[in-house]
């Protein structure tokens, strides 16, 4: 067994695609997330590759080559020949990692929510206007990562977010990732009293978006217990408490609150004096 670099252009793609004679039918959704990465740069050199069994016939990295031609960029990969037959049955067996789990190995603490949360903060950057349902809206490992980098202090929101969410029925993440969007966009002002209007409820007038805000996420988390299924939307929850935020934060009242999916999720206002 032999293995190399190789900087595998499109035409070379199709090309050893045309040995996979024995591997189980592609995924477009994963062709199309690699092909993403690829034509973004953030596709990086590892061990894994492509590999050829001495029959020539390809074992492993269809899925990449498959990348490769639709990115229609060349890409540098480890390519390993000479691979015994046998061998087919244990590869791709393991454990696929998730983004907690680099997170885990990064040394972070709290990864299950804190990789949700920072989900959601790429999400709202890159997709204010569009689902965030579907192969559109994966995130990659990579992504994660990197937005955390960018986002350093979302780690002292995820004790926040389970409190939020714990008082008003939101999705953790959600309640994470928003508090720390308004508090991002407010790094001078205490929000001590929107976060204690939302916790707390005491004390409200009933036009507060504080409290109409609380009483939606009341009735929503009611009608997702009882008969009426309704399935939880992050970008929902994001949308509401965001829209509620900047209602607060401009010194308006509210009578209702509601959600059209068309509709963009809100930038966080600066709260006025």
């Amino acid at each position: 067994m032999r293995s190399r670099t190789v900087t595998i252009t499109p035409k070379r793609a199709a090309e050893m695609l045309e040995h996979n004679g024995h591997n189980r039918p592609l995924t477009r959704t994963r062709v199309r997330e690699f092909a993403e990465a690829m034509k973004r740069g953030d596709w990086q050199l590892t061990h894994q590759g492509i590999a050829f069994d001495t029959d020539g016939q390809l074992k492993d990295g269809q899925h990449r080559l498959a990348a490769i031609v639709e990115a229609d960029q060349p890409v540098t990969m480890m390519v390993t020949t000479d691979l015994a037959p046998e061998t087919f049955d244990v590869l791709d067996t393991g454990k696929r990692r998730t983004a907690a789990d680099v997170l885990t190995i990064n040394g972070e603490k709290s990864t299950s929510m804190l990789a949700a949360m920072v989900r959601v903060i790429w999400l709202a950057e890159h997709l204010p206007t569009a689902p965030w349902t579907g192969t559109n809206a994966t995130v990659t490992n990579h992504q994660v990562v990197e937005t955390l980098d960018q986002h350093p202090r979302l780690r002292e929101f995820v004790p926040i977010g389970e409190r939020v969410a714990s008082e008003t029925g939101m999705i953790k993440s959600a309640a994470g990732a928003a508090s720390y969007l308004v508090s991002a966009a407010n790094p001078d002002t205490s929000l001590d009293d929107w976060f204690d209007g939302i916790i707390e409820g005491s004390g409200l007038a009933k036009d507060d978006p504080r409290l109409v805000f609380r009483k939606l996420m009341f009735a929503m988390t009611r009608k997702q217990a009882g008969l009426v299924q309704r399935r939880r939307d992050t970008r929902e929850h994001v949308t509401l408490y965001l829209t509620a935020f900047n209602a607060w934060a401009s010194g308006q009242t509210l009578t209702r609150l509601r959600y059209t999916p068309r509709d963009p999720v809100p930038a966080p206002a600066r709260k006025t004096a």
